[in-house]
């Protein structure tokens, strides 16, 4: 369980350097391919690996502050309501699977009784990237969590247009045309989304941003 928050950016950081090693070597790959076709597929599997990092970096860093945030146990009432969404969410996921009286009993037991006991967020495959991290998909986990979305709505047509469709593209067997330097450029704007996203997480940890604001 991750408690501090050390350790969740530990955590962290130890997921983003095997990241950071793969798509610098790759990187190097690209710009040392000769030949049109050498280089045309290096830089193909190039696209595929910076998408592939940038979601699951994203998953990962989201689920380590999901925990980081499920260890502290506070109580329901004093959580951020986003938090306190995705503990419902849970429950009506419960609920709608079974068609017994008493998951209707436990849901409302829970709005009436339970703001004031111990919080139990769900951390463990809360989050889905869907295997396509548009920018949709995007916002939707910002919200989950509470980060700032401010961050990230000058990219997010950047994100679809010039990461998660080509990568749909190769995915799917088809043409895709980037010079050398329009990779190279794309390498350097992921990994500044990948710090971006990092940053808000640890902002959010060190801030205490799960904490409902009282003020």
């Amino acid at each position: 369980m991750i408690r501090t928050t050390n350790e969740l950016v530990d955590r962290i950081a130890e997921d983003l350097v095997w990241r950071r090693r793969e798509l610098t070597d790759m990187r190097a790959l690209v710009q040392e391919s000769s030949g049109q076709l050498r280089c045309r597929v290096a830089i193909r599997a190039g696209v595929a690996l910076l998408y592939a990092h940038w979601e699951g970096f994203v998953k990962g860093a989201a689920a380590h502050y999901l925990e980081y945030v499920a260890s502290h146990r506070i109580p329901y009432r004093k959580l951020a309501p986003n938090f306190v969404a995705l503990t419902l969410r849970s429950k009506f996921v419960e609920m709608k699977a079974s068609e017994k009286v008493s998951s209707a009993n436990a849901l409302a037991d829970f709005f009436c009784t339970s703001l004031d006991i111990q919080s139990r967020v769900p951390y463990k495959n809360v989050v889905d990237t869907k295997s396509n991290l548009s920018s949709k998909v995007l916002l939707d986990i910002l919200t989950a969590l509470g980060l700032d979305l401010g961050q990230f709505e000058t990219r997010l047509h950047f994100i679809d247009t010039n990461l998660v469709n080509p990568r749909n593209h190769i995915a799917h067997g088809e043409a895709l045309e980037l010079t050398v330097d329009e990779y190279l450029n794309l390498h350097d704007d992921v990994l500044g989304l990948i710090e971006t996203f990092r940053n808000e997480i640890e902002n959010s940890a060190v801030l205490r941003r799960f904490e409902r604001n009282v003020a």
